[in-house]
């Protein structure tokens, strides 16, 4: 089913929709269109996944006809070491679409999850393609019924609402709303204009939370079962206007992590 027949192209920042009723990943396949030469607002979306993934190289389950898999080509004045800022634009767009679609309340797990009911509902890879092309690779999901068992944490809008959701309204609706943000974003060239109300949605915000190495999390296939043996908790501050996350250890030191090198996980 082709969830994108609505007007995306009426979007200012979408000037082409490429759908595939099966692929292995909308990232993978918006690598190669930026190979073949395709422009900045380049949306590609498929109604099934084979090989969805996730940060980290995790996998993303992706089911045909229940959710929205999607990587939208940009290619922004902004050097490399800015384009994960991006995953923030997007991790709001989606976040007020599902409060005002669904009246559901959405926190943000920095940098890159979204959580319904502390179910996990999105997930957001952020790529750089050098020298300027970034992809934000974004997998919702809508109306699974079920998940595999090694997801235990896994929800999606249909298990929260009670009903179907049409994919369609909910993705012009999140992409509406980042063009807006990413408009602003490169007006500002920072996020400061939106760092407090992300700072809100933060589910681990002034809480006890780990830090984990990025090579600890590499080692592991699921994120839950990550190790924190030889660990000390710090408190999370939140975000400030680079993206990045701001922690306070117990001798009431700031540390700021870059989302590439780190993971969370609550106490």
């Amino acid at each position: 089913m082709n969830y994108t027949d609505t007007a995306l192209t009426d979007i200012p920042l979408i000037r082409e929709v490429i759908f595939y009723e099966e692929t292995d990943s909308t990232n993978a396949r918006a690598k190669d269109l930026i190979r073949a030469g395709a422009e900045g607002g380049t949306l590609v979306a498929a109604d099934m996944q084979t090989a969805g993934r996730g940060r980290l190289g995790r996998s993303f389950s992706s089911p045909s006809g229940e959710g929205i898999y999607m990587s939208l080509i940009l290619k922004p004045e902004l050097s490399p070491d800015r384009f994960s800022m991006l995953t923030i634009l997007a991790a709001m767009a989606i976040a007020r679409a599902f409060e005002a679609l669904y009246d559901l309340k959405a926190d943000i797990k920095w940098p890159n999850d979204i959580l319904v009911n502390n179910k996990k509902t999105v997930g957001i890879l952020t790529e750089g393609v050098l020298p300027d092309h970034v992809i934000i690779g974004i997998g919702i999901n809508v109306n699974n019924r079920e998940f595999p068992d090694s997801l235990v944490n896994a929800g999606s809008l249909l298990l929260e609402t009670g009903q179907p959701q049409d994919r369609g309204t909910l993705l012009y609706t999140v992409l509406s709303g980042f063009s807006e943000l990413y408009a602003r974003f490169l007006s500002s060239q920072d996020l400061s204009f939106i760092t407090e109300e992300y700072n809100r949605r933060l589910i681990h915000m002034d809480k006890e939370i780990f830090v984990i190495p990025f090579d600890r999390t590499m080692d592991s296939a699921d994120p839950y079962a990550l190790s924190t043996e030889g660990l000390s908790p710090v408190l999370c501050r939140g975000i400030e206007k680079s993206g990045a996350l701001m922690v306070e250890d117990t001798a009431g030191h700031i540390s700021f992590l870059n989302s590439g090198e780190v993971s969370v996980r609550f106490l």
